[in-house]
């Protein structure tokens, strides 16, 4: 009887170390999963943020190009900085503090005047003011340059920016002079929507480093991030940086806690840590779907489709391979006209068209604002018939707020050209796309700006 006792003790005791064991290295591997998957969300965000703040600058740099090309004359400053503003607010969510053009570094004229009259006679140029770069040299290099805007006294804080202007005299460029802009603070985080990673039970930091090494906090969560992960994005001349951390942390101590005291007095229950495990797992797999997942549509979103075109890249096209690229005509005549809400509407009622009509032979992918990719296995005979399914669906769909849906589709096929790599396939279908869409709108007689 003693001797089997002390069998029992020693078993428990062995199977409470294997398990102690086997749930520690457990842990340890969940918390680094979750740590790779909360990397890969802000490694998303962050290519999010850099393309927002990077198509606001292209948009700017029409105002240089022109004046460049009308050897610094500046007429037409102010309509096309009407349009600019709208374009940089349908296209990135931003409102746009000002623009503003400056010859020899002084501004003189500013769009919209109404709130910024006080920038007039600005000097860029001047490095004693606060936010100025302190070495004017170079704006000779070409490149646009993100600064501060605290001593800038119109109203607000933001992000400024400043473009190089140059003409060409006697053979040799000379600096024009420069185009500004200003991003305001709230503007900039409403467009990013930092605040859904809140949502998501995630703490989070956004903040810039200038060229003096000082850090500006954009945004940050109620709580400040603590054991984070970080990602450092350069846009333009400035060093950003995203942090992301657990609102509970990498692994909540309590479960540990309670973990063990089960473990410890109920070792043979296997079926208890079995529980736990599925329950990591399940988390687990809800980062990963979220890192993968376009939360408007629920299709793939961007990283999965360039996921999706490395692996294909790789491993090689099946001959059934088919490629998609579709775009969805008249959604910034709906944005302007109906409302964000409206174009919304749209841009889910073609992501369900399409699901709907390709989810056996593939997966749907929404890689723009309103653009789509579908990568399906079809032979020719199915890829027919599935055409006209969704011509047929595109017809019958109403919603809400928008009574009609019309989409442009490039098709390219594996069969057609066996030669040609995904990516080489990918932009025939894209040709082909803009092609469909070109005479959409001419047969429609629709303007393709929306206007």
């Amino acid at each position: 009887m003693k001797k089997r006792f002390i069998y029992v003790i020693l078993i428990g005791i062995i199977n409470m170390v294997i398990i102690s064991v086997a749930y520690y290295v457990y842990v340890q591997r969940e918390i680094y999963n979750i740590e790779k998957n909360y990397m890969y969300i802000a490694e998303d965000k962050a290519y999010n943020i850099s393309t927002t703040i990077e198509s606001v600058i292209i948009r700017i740099d029409a105002i240089k190009i022109l004046i460049q090309d009308h050897n610094g004359e500046s007429e037409f400053f102010e309509s096309l900085s009407d349009d600019l503003y709208d374009n940089v607010k349908n296209e990135t969510g931003i409102s746009l503090k000002y623009i503003s053009i400056a010859p020899d570094g002084v501004v003189s004229d500013v769009y919209p005047l109404l709130t910024n009259e006080k920038l007039i006679g600005y000097d860029y140029m001047d490095v004693t003011k606060t936010g100025n770069v302190t070495d004017t040299d170079i704006y000779n290099l070409g490149n646009p340059i993100l600064t501060n805007s605290y001593d800038i006294k119109q109203g607000g804080f933001g992000v400024s920016g400043t473009l190089p202007v140059f003409y060409k005299e006697g053979g040799k460029s000379n600096l024009w002079g420069l185009v500004g802009f200003n991003i305001p603070y709230d503007s900039l985080t409403e467009s990013l929507k930092l605040d859904s990673l809140d949502d998501l039970g995630m703490n989070y930091r956004l903040t810039y480093i200038d060229s003096h090494n000082t850090r500006h906090i954009i945004q940050e969560s109620s709580v400040k991030p603590e054991n984070e992960i970080s990602v450092r994005f350069n846009i333009e001349n400035l060093v950003w940086e995203l942090s992301l951390s657990p609102k509970n942390g990498w692994y909540p101590v309590h479960r540990i806690v309670i973990t063990s005291v089960i473990l410890l007095i109920l070792s043979v229950f296997v079926s208890l840590f079995a529980n736990i495990m599925f329950r990591l797992r399940e988390s687990y797999l809800m980062v990963v779907m979220l890192s993968n997942t376009d939360r408007l549509t629920d299709c793939f979103n961007r990283r999965a489709y360039e996921d999706k075109l490395s692996e294909l890249s790789n491993f090689g096209i099946s001959k059934d391979f088919v490629y998609i690229a579709v775009d969805i005509n008249g959604l910034k005549k709906v944005n302007d006209t109906l409302g964000h809400q409206a174009g919304d509407e749209m841009i889910c009622g073609a992501a369900t068209l399409l699901k709907n009509c390709y989810k056996e032979y593939g997966n749907v992918y929404r890689i723009g604002g309103d653009e789509f990719a579908v990568m399906i296995q079809c032979d020719e005979e199915k890829l027919e018939e599935r055409k006209n399914t969704l011509t047929r669906s595109m017809i019958k769909w109403k919603g809400k707020y928008v009574q009609q849906l019309a989409m442009s589709l490039g098709y390219a096929s594996f069969r057609e050209t066996p030669n040609k790599s995904i990516y080489e396939l990918a932009k025939l279908a894209d040709e082909r796309m803009y092609d469909a869409k070109r005479n959409f709108y001419i047969s429609s007689g629709q303007d393709r700006r929306g206007r």
